[in-house]
């Protein structure tokens, strides 16, 4: 997909992958409906767009499992920029907790983000997109593929993220679908995460969000169904754990312990 000139609606754009993604899609001549809570921080990306010579960028305030704010975003790339090619459901929050103390209403709480508000944003944007045979983009984790101690309640969500987008991909004719595949990324999405907190280790090496969303820029335009963005270890233990699963779940729990 080309993608200079390009009519892109980013959510979860305030920090993270998705101000990094603003800001390369900026560069490539994209114009751009940004979505995400604060008011104030995508005040600050939309500055930082322009100064890279975005033609566009408008911003919505607001929560993704609202629809309102999803009808919203669809409405203004349709008013302002003419329609739209390119739905980008970045936003999302952590969870970390065992199963076994896994709270119902924090699940509640995140399937709520990850996967309705999604949803929304895909809803709202489908009329639009189906006239531009346009593009869902939809930003899961590496977690729905290789499951992680403490991590069962965010893997499920991103799992049904990856079901949502494969369904969709069958269901909306013309309509593509990118399902990125990150892995653990250098940002403060561990912060505001919901459930217990993650503990800190020094030795952990984490993705660029810069990276992620070069690699994601890159698979919109080879049209590529998924795209999967880690760690050189991260790709060796993926690997590792479809040859020996057994021996690459016995290193997991020896990294991250059992409950206590």
């Amino acid at each position: 997909m080309k993608l200079d000139g390009a009519r892109v609606i980013v959510t979860g754009a305030s920090r993270g992958i998705g101000k990094s993604l603003a800001l390369r899609l900026a560069e490539r001549g994209s114009r751009l409906v940004l979505v995400a809570r604060s008011e104030e921080d995508l005040a600050a990306v939309a500055q930082a767009v322009r100064e890279r010579g975005g033609p566009v960028v408008r911003t919505v305030a607001g929560d993704v499992t609202d629809p309102g704010t999803a009808c919203s975003a669809v409405e203004m790339a349709a008013r302002e920029l003419g329609g739209l090619d390119v739905l980008v459901n970045n936003a999302g929050v952590g969870l970390r907790a065992p199963v076994a103390r896994l709270e119902p209403r924090d699940l509640e709480e995140v399937f709520r983000v990850n996967v309705v508000g999604a949803l929304n944003f895909i809803r709202a944007a489908l009329p639009q997109l189906k006239a531009s045979s346009g593009l869902v983009v939809n930003v899961a984790s590496i977690a729905a593929r290789q499951a992680v101690p403490f991590l069962g309640g965010y893997a499920a969500t991103k799992a049904a993220l990856v079901a949502l987008g494969d369904a969709l991909r069958l269901e909306a004719g013309g309509v593509g679908v990118l399902t990125v595949l990150p892995g653990s990324v250098e940002t403060d999405f561990k912060a505001h995460a919901r459930g217990e907190p993650y503990p800190e280790r020094a030795s952990a090496r984490r993705l660029d969000p810069d990276t992620v969303a070069a690699r994601v820029i890159r698979a919109v335009q080879d049209g590529k169904r998924e795209v999967v963005v880690l760690s050189r270890g991260e790709r060796a233990a993926l690997l590792l754990g479809r040859l020996a699963p057994r021996l690459v779940e016995r290193q997991l729990v020896r990294r991250y312990g059992w409950p206590t």
